[in-house]
């Protein structure tokens, strides 16, 4: 009994430390990062809750920074944009609580569940401002949870975002 109870209780904590967090960075091999110094936002107006924006904007120039890039209100080096994408996705999930076959055995009721799960993606891009050319992008996609507080939100975004500028910048050639 005390094993089962071992047993559930590991399974529980394992399936609680799963995260639905993927991301990847991709960046242009022949750009010289050495001389990005500066950027400036370009906004596309995909984020449209103002203090979400604020907050976005907020927790991407504190990583910028931290990578030694400057924000400049105009010019700069590079022009920053994130883009936002909001969606739903599908799981279903069939429960049976049957007892095998045999004389008077069968399979019993099965229950299925169908569960919408909004999921989020952030797309964080690097262009460079001479060439016009896309130079490093960033993406993270996870579940989204509405019901947390906004600086647990935050608390993640910042552990994203830094995540994804780990790397940054790349080392050259």
């Amino acid at each position: 009994m005390k094993r089962h109870a071992l047993l559930v209780a590991s399974l529980a904590l394992m399936a609680g430390a799963c995260s639905t967090l993927s991301t990847s960075v991709d960046f242009d091999r022949t750009a010289d990062f050495s001389r990005y110094r500066t950027y400036a936002w370009k906004d596309t107006g995909e984020i449209a809750d103002p203090v979400w924006k604020r907050r976005v904007e907020g927790v991407l120039e504190d990583t910028a920074a931290a990578r030694g890039l400057k924000k400049v209100p105009q010019g700069g080096d590079l022009r920053m944009v994130v883009h936002a994408r909001l969606a739903v996705e599908t799981q279903v999930t069939t429960w049976n609580a049957g007892w095998g076959y045999g004389w008077g055995w069968g399979p019993g009721p099965a229950v299925t569940q169908v569960t919408q799960i909004p999921v989020g993606t952030m797309i964080v891009d690097l262009v460079d401002a001479k060439s016009d050319q896309l130079v490093w992008r960033g993406i993270a996609n996870d579940t989204l949870q509405p019901g947390k507080e906004p600086e647990e939100r935050e608390e993640k975004l910042r552990k994203v975002m830094a995540g994804l500028f780990a790397s940054y910048p790349p080392a050259p050639k």
